[in-house]
């Protein structure tokens, strides 16, 4: 008579064993799908976290399942009530173990899968735009207020996220879902005794932004964006909802003669972790390796999202002076802030670097914004351009693919009536892959500037999406949506844009003249109270219901002001009441800025008057946009036609 089996071999027998590395096979590859795909979907990270709770639960009522149950030909019975010599559970085991192999080979191929396939095609999220011919920036249109008459007031386009300038399909107003492998750089906190060091602090957070935007698969939150908490006592996870990141880095900077002292530690938002935290004492002389050292401490702690990508720094100079003047020029620029000082810092990090590329680039842009006017400068405009020019050549004989450098001479070209390539120049610059998104904008403003907006929008979204508190980027996209009619869409974002920006009253006057041209009054008296412009608001508004009073409207304006405020304030007026002689009388006396409102107005839907007009036409040909439309294409619905009062655009199927 036959000893009983013992446990072990009974489990072996009921095939528990087998089961229970079956499941745990299927469980991994299950655990590797929610990993790789949750994310993609959007899904808060708790899913996973979730999903394997369940699995974890669901692994000892296998068990149990597999000892008090078998599968027979008769189907699913108590183990006690099949006969061991009817038992089948050798050819169960041999089908689990057929499973459990097969179930292991699927589990490497998504293993191999989430490591390179979808890390490469993460690339994807930073690919541009395709369907897109190229532009240049305008920062330069100047707000028709009386408390701006020396000033644009219009905040200029700046430092957006680093993954890339893909144009988000549609306007969505609420915040999405943060994404994990974003991560916000805040402006580092200067814990120097001397004040001025606070642009040396808020330099190495910008170049800690660039590095970081330099790697594959990580969103980095724009500077503009970031750089707007600094002082403030925002919770870090408020700014992480804000910025939609799942990171955010901060820290602060103490120097000393040669000596440095930063400390920066890596929050995740979702849970107020610190992942990591460190403090580097050096001399001067390893900043760059200490910023290369952070980096890599970085995608060190966020390995599970990144991978292991490769971090390098490359040394842009090695006279740390001119590297100190190139931080505090940059920072200027960047802000918008006492530019002349930003051009003499960067003039003085050249002086003392001549092969210093992007010190060069930086001073052919600061040097060719302030030239291009809307700033307070004490400098001769003939000569920043001089300037400008000069520092562009050096900057392109140093390193031709620095991005700012490309907008900047993209922007040059345009000015020039060089339409074609100057929108070459931009489109090459906006889809590099570089924090610095400003050549998108600029692209999305000029192919504006030439009616081109349906190739503009893709540009205007990609820098909405990526620079959210920036008020220029809800201004102009707030713009295309109202050349499309989309006037509800149009009106939210350039509400917010107001709300951040109360100086900044372009793309309102552009919505109003949508509005009166329309003959919706009442929308465009909203709009224009929005503007809070006083005696010159009053009047305007007066001379709408008695068009007797529209030269009290003129003579409204301030002669005190800037001519030219002056000139841009008539361009406006004129597009208010449609009087075309002296709108074109006004255009010509103004600069670019002025003008800009009556390029950008021209493509509105109601002011088809303005773009038929010959003097359009000509206005248009004289400033290189026929050569670009017999070139690339006029824009949606119009064609050119004489007439006998001269050459103009027929729009009668404009379709933007």
């Amino acid at each position: 008579m036959s000893s009983a089996p013992g446990l072990f071999d009974e489990l072996k027998r009921r095939n528990v064993f087998r089961v229970g590395a079956a499941y745990l096979v299927v469980a991994w590859l299950l655990v590797e799908i929610s990993d790789t795909i949750f994310p993609r979907l959007g899904l808060p990270e708790w899913t996973v976290t979730f999903v394997i709770a369940l699995l974890l639960i669901g692994l000892p009522l296998a068990l149990f399942l597999a000892w008090a149950f078998e599968l027979t030909p008769e189907g699913v019975k108590r183990t006690e009530e099949v006969e061991q010599d009817a038992s089948v559970t050798p050819q169960t085991g041999r089908a689990i173990d057929k499973l459990i192999l097969v179930g292991m080979v699927v589990v490497v191929a998504v293993i191999v899968a989430d490591r390179f396939l979808f890390k490469e095609s993460g690339q994807g999220a930073r690919d541009l735009p395709v369907e897109t011919a190229g532009v240049a920036e305008r920062e330069d249109t100047t707000p028709v207020s009386a408390g701006a008459a020396g000033d644009s007031g219009v905040q200029s386009p700046s430092l957006v996220d680093a993954s890339g300038g893909q144009p988000v399909g549609a306007l969505s107003v609420a915040a999405a879902q943060p994404q994990a492998s974003g991560i916000a750089v805040l402006p580092f906190v200067n814990m120097s005794p001397d004040p001025e060091n606070a642009y040396f602090a808020d330099g190495i957070s910008e170049e800690l932004l660039n590095i970081l935007g330099g790697i594959e698969g990580l969103k980095v939150a724009s500077r503009t964006s970031a750089f707007s908490f600094k002082g403030k006592d925002t919770p870090i996870t408020e700014i992480a909802r804000l910025l939609d990141v799942q990171h955010v880095l901060e820290g602060s900077v103490r120097k000393q003669g040669q000596r440095v002292r930063i400390t920066a530690q890596l929050i995740d938002a979702g849970s107020d972790a610190h992942l990591w935290s460190e403090t580097y004492e050096r001399e001067l002389v390893d900043i760059f390796r200490v910023q290369e050292e952070i980096a890599l401490a970085i995608t060190a702690a966020l390995e599970d999202i990144l991978g292991t990508p490769e971090v390098s720094v490359d040394t842009p100079t090695r006279d740390l002076d001119a590297y100190q003047d190139f931080l505090r020029g940059r920072s200027r620029f960047y802000q918008r802030f006492e530019l002349d000082q930003a051009i003499e810092d960067l003039q003085a990090a050249v002086d003392r670097d001549p092969q210093f590329a992007e010190a060069w680039a930086f001073l052919a842009a600061a040097t060719g914004v302030v030239a291009g006017g809307g700033y307070p400068t004490e400098l001769d405009a003939a000569d920043l351009d001089e300037r400008s020019d000069e520092a562009q050549a050096r900057a392109l004989a140093l390193d031709p693919d620095i991005p700012i450098l490309l907008a900047g001479m993209g922007m040059s070209l345009v000015a020039q009536g060089n339409v074609v390539e100057g929108l070459a120049r931009l489109e090459e610059a906006a889809r590099q892959v570089d924090p610095d998104t400003s050549p998108r904008l600029w692209l999305g403003l000029s192919l504006s500037e030439v009616g081109r907006v349906d190739l503009a929008l893709p540009w205007f979204q990609s820098a909405h999406a990526q620079d959210p508190l920036v008020p220029i980027n809800h201004g102009y996209l707030g713009y295309a949506h109202a050349v499309f009619g989309r006037e509800e869409e149009a009106a939210q974002l350039v509400k917010r844009g107001l709300e951040l920006n109360p100086n900044s009253p372009y793309w309102t006057q552009l919505l109003a003249f949508e509005a009166i041209h329309q003959g919706d009054t009442a929308r465009f008296a909203e709009l224009w109270r929005m503007l809070d412009d006083g005696e010159i608001d009053r009047a305007v508004l007066a001379a709408l219901a008695d068009p007797g009073q529209q030269a009290a409207a003129f003579a409204a304006l301030p002669p005190d002001a800037s001519p030219r405020f002056l000139n841009a304030a008539r361009v406006v007026l004129s597009l208010v009441f449609r009087d075309t002689d002296r709108l074109f009388e006004a255009v010509g006396s103004a600069d670019r800025s002025g003008q800009n409102y009556m390029r950008f107005a021209a493509w509105l839907p109601s002011l088809g008057w303005l773009r038929e007009d010959p003097r359009f036409y000509e206005f248009m040909a004289d400033s290189g946009a026929v050569a670009y439309w017999e070139a690339e294409g006029y824009p949606g619905g119009c064609r050119p036609v004489d007439d006998p009062a001269g050459r103009r655009l027929d729009c009668s199927e404009y379709a933007p």
